[in-house]
């Protein structure tokens, strides 16, 4: 009879824990970014190196090439103004197609939460009006 009452006891634990409300946060919490900013500061700090790091070589080689007798005009680095050109240009269009997916996500997103609300929450339906969808309501 003990054994009956213990899981029976158990049971209506169970059931009690199973009613019992759940405490939720009405806000969430702030997002840390940090990790970001450090990415970010390592990023640029690794690519100021790598490009000091290429300036000292081409002076080191050209001070070797001087001590060693050499009075031609500096050897060209393959830096040249279209050089930079093309890479701000590739850089612009990149950023370009980046915005643009970005807006077409957005356009796509939003266009998604509103048939929602539209047809799931008010119970409009959807109709093609001369090639222009229209939510008619009741």
């Amino acid at each position: 009879m003990s054994n009956r009452f213990l899981t029976a006891a158990a049971v209506s634990a169970l059931v009690l824990a199973a009613a019992a409300p759940v405490v939720a946060s009405a806000q969430v919490l702030n997002m840390d970014m940090s990790w970001a900013i450090q990415s970010q500061m390592q990023n640029q700090a690794y690519a100021q190196a790598a490009a000091q790091a290429a300036a000292m070589n081409y002076l080191r080689y050209m001070q070797q090439l001087r001590a060693m007798g050499y009075t031609g005009p500096s050897l060209p680095t393959g830096v040249t103004p279209e050089s930079l050109r093309q890479s701000i240009n590739g850089m612009n269009e990149a950023w370009s197609s980046y915005n643009r997916a970005q807006s077409v996500n957005s356009q796509r997103l939003s266009n998604s939460v509103n048939n929602y609300v539209m047809q799931g929450i008010r119970g409009c339906s959807l109709v093609n009006y001369y090639g222009r969808p229209t939510y008619v309501c009741p």
